[in-house]
């Protein structure tokens, strides 16, 4: 189902054009700064082949009437990918679909806004490398009269795209509703999240789980049909790249390529761009989520 996409153009911060015939001629370059980090197949296979849902703005999208994908997510990886020396050739794949790619070694590494979770480091590593805060979406004037608290959305449907980390918020609201002896919230998922935002303007569902550092974006595309709510239960959790547990070498050369766009100043500027400066996260390491 994932559709390759290929990288024609390392440019920083510039607009990312992607070309089959020109990942075909890409190669490793033993010149980069971090080049000698990078295992030898990878040196050998002579590009990095990452996951992705290209379907959130601003982190991973292809805007419409394009073809490829842009945002901070990309950027980021590209910056990285370039101090090891490595081309990248992007995958668009179902956010459910990730982790089993990553397993199955299939990807390379992705990057598409994963929740570093304890059970998730079961089957894949983390690289942390941004903060993230929830808020509900929720329609304007807020008819349900839902609150941030754990039990202020009983008897609700809350709407997250297939995959995500919702599913464990919503089992918490449900767990305090139903211990109130109230209706239990809800959660019902789609593919992606184009038809998450559609079920909420439609009133399909009463809200959805949106990142803190997106609210802008998602306001922008519905007009002045919704507003948000801090979710007051939810600490920040660590957003991290994927990789498989046995590329451990080429993960930590990915931590030293994040290290050194941190020290040059990319990382900043990227965040710039996209003004997204809420994620930053200066202690990034691996694998940090302990719970």
């Amino acid at each position: 189902m994932a559709m390759g996409a290929a990288v024609a153009s390392l440019t920083l911060l510039g607009v990312t054009a992607y070309s089959p015939a020109a990942i075909a001629q890409s190669k490793f370059d033993a010149a980069a700064p971090l080049a000698n980090l990078v295992p030898q197949k990878y040196q050998e296979k002579g590009v990095l082949t990452v996951a992705t849902q290209p379907d959130f703005e601003p982190a991973n999208f292809t805007p419409i009437g394009e073809s490829g994908i842009k945002g901070y997510n990309v950027d980021l990886m590209e910056a990285m990918a370039a101090k090891l020396g490595l081309p990248v050739q992007w995958d668009k794949v179902p956010f459910d679909q990730i982790l089993i790619g990553m397993q199955s070694k299939k990807f390379d590494a992705a990057i598409a806004g994963m929740t570093d979770r304890k059970n998730r480091q079961e089957k894949v590593d983390f690289i942390d490398y941004q903060l993230a805060g929830s808020v509900f979406m929720l329609a304007k004037g807020n008819p349900k009269g839902i609150t941030g608290a754990v039990n202020g959305g009983c008897g609700i449907t809350i709407g997250d795209v297939k995959g995500s980390d919702a599913k464990r918020l919503v089992d918490l609201m449900a767990a305090a509703c139903i211990a109130d002896g109230k209706e239990p919230t809800k959660l019902v998922s789609y593919p992606n999240s184009s038809d998450k935002n559609l079920a909420l303007t439609s009133g399909r569902i009463d809200a959805m789980v949106w990142p803190d550092m997106a609210v802008s974006v998602i306001m922008r595309e519905t007009g002045d049909m919704l507003e948000h709510m801090p979710i007051e239960f939810e600490p920040k959790v660590y957003l991290g790249i994927t990789f498989n547990k046995d590329e451990a070498a080429l993960r930590d050369g990915f931590v030293a390529a994040l290290k050194a766009i941190h020290e040059d100043g990319t990382y900043d500027k990227i965040l710039a761009k996209w003004k997204v400066e809420v994620i930053n996260l200066e202690d990034f390491g691996v694998n940090l989520a302990k719970d």
